[in-house]
């Protein structure tokens, strides 16, 4: 909680000062991330200038990617006074953010090699007569055209051309 000492704060010039939606601004309370300094006599939520600086903090940890538990975690661990602790954490938790980006980089990698492969031999499928819709055996035989009877190919053994 905030001093007393503080300038008062209600949501509405909070939301302006962080950018942050009143309606964003009531979920992470919901979530424990912030508390209001206090309520005026009329019983709006007054935020003081530590409530903001924490907010502030969650806005950079938004900018870094991070989810909203990871975000939990470091307000968590600032509030208990984990000096010296946050930067390593931190450097955890963005080393697998990066593990995670390389992984999902090279299943993309993958997919777009596998989408190259067919455009060729969608290229290479004449519209008509490789269709097999005439066959009375199949739904639509054009996709059989492009893919062959067989199930689709592991894109991660083609090599690009």
């Amino acid at each position: 909680m905030g001093s007393t000492d503080d300038k008062l704060h209600k949501i509405g010039e909070v939301s302006r000062i962080t950018g942050f939606p009143v309606k964003t601004l009531r979920y992470y309370e919901e979530r424990g991330l912030v508390e209001p300094a206090g309520r005026s006599e009329a019983g709006y939520r007054l935020y003081g200038e530590e409530e903001v600086a924490r907010l502030e903090f969650i806005k950079k940890a938004k900018l870094l990617g991070l989810t909203l538990g990871e975000i939990t975690e470091l307000v968590e661990l600032a509030a208990a006074g984990g000096r010296g602790k946050i930067i390593p954490h931190l450097e955890h938790v963005l080393e697998n953010h990066l593990e995670e980006t390389e992984r999902k980089m090279d299943e993309l990698d993958t997919f777009r090699k596998s989408l190259l492969y067919y455009r060729e031999k969608l290229f290479e499928t004449d519209p008509l007569e490789n269709c097999g819709c005439d066959d009375g055996v199949s739904f639509c035989g054009c996709l059989d055209a492009v893919t062959g009877k067989e199930h689709i190919i592991d894109a991660g053994s083609l090599t690009e051309s």
